[in-house]
């Protein structure tokens, strides 16, 4: 039989779906965004649970997991996953928030630490009420790299974490960068793993930067399907077949999703969620301006290398618009002044505003295609502004933000765009999943050696 997880805070399933093809059956997912769990169901399966984890107890996952006969009262489950929301990270450090907060664990009769305590962090402990009431061989949990940076007290954040736990685990934590692990994209999250005492540690998977693809590999055949009108076909330089970048495109091409009525489909011809926000007519005048950083190539079709740091919108200077326009692209029309300490930009009887260089540094900025692509995040859904194409004229599509995190062709977002985006910019990619999941399989299977 399969080891066994539960993967709460679930989202699309990013984390199910590499867990799955580690060698886990998923008995039950737990997620509250409707769009999210919709997603889960319907490339995943439908043991998704479209419930607020603040009132779905473990109790009642249990009671309905007996009922519909794939537990067993007294069974050992073999993991729980998740990557529980902690908004209140952010402000650690930076308020009196926590001094005020207290919380009475009824079971251990006295006061917790005021991190656990705080309101904004109850998903957090709801993630470790699951673990207490299942106990689980092994606990995932992920999280951002930024409490590694916070303490509370002289006492890092991390260190009570891990204390919350309780001593029946021996809890592990790692800040891991998924593009050291297949994953076309720099995302440094912060990795805890959990090992019931009676079990062999797992270990975390090893890291290899030589692995590491780049943009451009990861979208490689998406290159000229653009979904916008009037942008033409760029010449990409060409690649081995045999290349990694090759290797991680069929990955795509061929990782199965299982649909609602249990058939399973791998890549298609057609490139769902490949649609992105319009271009309106202020970006058509910035966008040309802003160079990839490409390194490596010096295909002309793609851009103009340069050494000069990237340009951002508003960074202005001597030289900018001859050594970071594209070939062909007409400047005739175009002008840069400046009155009252701004920039503008000029196209016919149109002025466009720029935001001041100096303090808005990152307000676009192109995807290198030379490099990973820089961490999705669930701003997409706002604007997609850090996420220009390498080399058309627009921000990314949802199917593009999807290979950078290592989601499948075959694995269709429900929901509208913006939800879209969300999803994708929430979710853990499914290669490092693949390989955390693999580091259980493995203790798993050394700690059974052991009893026997």
């Amino acid at each position: 039989m399969r080891p066994r997880a539960i993967d709460l805070f679930a989202g699309p399933g990013g984390l199910s779906l590499g867990l799955k093809e580690a060698g886990f059956d998923i008995i039950a997912a737990v997620e509250y965004d409707k769009d999210a769990g919709k997603t889960y169901e319907h490339n995943i399966g439908a043991h998704t649970k479209i419930k607020d984890l603040t009132k779905y107890k473990p109790q009642k996952l249990e009671k309905e997991l007996i009922k519909s006969g794939v537990w067993v009262k007294g069974d050992d489950l073999d993991l729980i996953a998740g990557g529980p929301p902690c908004p209140g990270f952010s402000l650690i450090g930076r308020s009196k928030m926590y001094g005020t907060a207290k919380l009475k664990d009824k079971k251990l009769k006295k006061e917790v630490h005021r991190f656990i305590a705080h309101p904004k962090n109850r998903l957090f402990r709801e993630f470790v009420n699951y673990v207490k009431h299942f106990t689980p061989k092994y606990f995932i949990m992920e999280n951002v790299e930024g409490m590694t940076s916070y303490e509370l007290n002289e006492e890092p954040i991390v260190e009570v974490i891990k204390r919350s736990f309780g001593e029946n685990y021996n809890v592990d934590s790692e800040v891991l960068d998924a593009s050291e692990f297949g994953v076309p994209q720099q995302r440094r999250r912060i990795i805890f793993i959990g090992t019931r005492s009676d079990m062999v540690l797992a270990e975390y998977p090893y890291s290899d930067e030589i692995t590491k693809i780049s943009a451009l590999e990861a979208v490689r055949d998406l290159w000229n399907i653009d979904p916008t009108e009037g942008d033409a076909e760029v010449n990409v330089p060409t690649a081995s077949p045999k290349s990694k970048g090759a290797g991680f495109r069929k990955i795509m091409n061929d990782w199965p999703c299982t649909r609602p009525d249990g058939s399973t489909v791998n890549g298609s011809e057609t490139k769902y969620n490949h649609w992105t926000r319009k271009t309106n007519a202020r970006d058509k005048v910035i966008f040309p301006l802003l160079k990839s950083g490409a390194g490596h190539y010096s295909s002309k079709d793609i851009t103009i290398p340069s050494s000069k740091p990237r340009t951002i919108y508003g960074d202005v200077y001597p030289g900018m618009w001859e050594s970071h326009l594209k070939p062909g692209f007409d400047k005739a029309n175009l002008k840069v002044s400046r009155k009252r300490k701004r920039d503008y930009v000029e196209s016919a009887d149109t002025k466009w505003v720029m935001y001041p260089n100096s303090s808005f540094k990152d307000k676009m900025r192109r995807i290198r295609w030379d490099k990973p692509a820089p961490t999705i995040v669930a701003h997409l859904s706002k604007d997609g502004y850090m996420f220009i194409h390498p080399v058309h004229q627009r921000t990314i599509t949802v199917r593009e933000a999807a290979r950078f995190q290592s989601f499948p062709d075959s694995f269709v977002f429900q929901g509208s765009m913006t939800s879209q985006f969300r999803q994708v910019g929430n979710a853990v990619p499914p290669l490092l999943a693949e390989k955390l999941g693999k580091c259980i399989i493995n203790a798993l299977s050394e700690s059974a050696k052991k009893t026997n």
